[in-house]
């Protein structure tokens, strides 16, 4: 009787072991629609276009890249911003384009990521965002600098 219970105990765990998790969907979007409707996208999958910028204290993603209007060719986001809560891939960050035009050395470029939205609190550095992604896959998108952010 042990047995035969011990038997039907380890099937069960075993099957719950193997069971497949679910994918989570993910929501193909714009950086315009997710700060315009938030609430919508909030805690869920998505994946949308954006620029990448890494500085002195941010890693943020933008809708644009436009000239800071202090030096030539220094290039800072506008408008909304997303914080990047996690790690930028390796490959990805090796490639951003590196500028140290004004102060620390800072990385940009054009990237397709998928991860989890977040909105409702205050994120990233001293909580100066709105909204934040946990990226779970990012790709470099073809850019050049010399597009200023279109």
């Amino acid at each position: 009787m042990i047995t035969v219970a011990l038997m039907v105990l380890s099937m069960i765990a075993f099957g719950m072991a193997n069971r497949k998790q679910p994918v989570p969907e993910v929501q193909e979007t714009t950086f315009a629609q997710l700060i315009a409707s938030p609430s919508k996208y909030n805690e869920k999958q998505v994946t949308f276009d954006a620029f990448v910028f890494l500085g002195f204290e941010v890693m943020a993603l933008s809708e644009s890249l436009e000239p800071s209007g202090y030096s030539p060719g220094h290039l800072i986001p506008r408008g909304k911003l997303i914080w990047i809560e996690g790690e930028i891939p390796k490959q990805v960050y090796q490639q951003l384009y590196p500028r140290q035009i004004m102060g620390p050395l800072e990385r940009y470029g054009k990237v397709k990521l998928t991860g989890r939205f977040q909105s409702g609190a205050k994120y990233g550095h001293l909580g100066g965002y709105d909204y934040q992604v946990k990226p779970s896959k990012m790709e470099l998108l073809s850019w050049s600098i010399e597009k200023k952010g279109t």
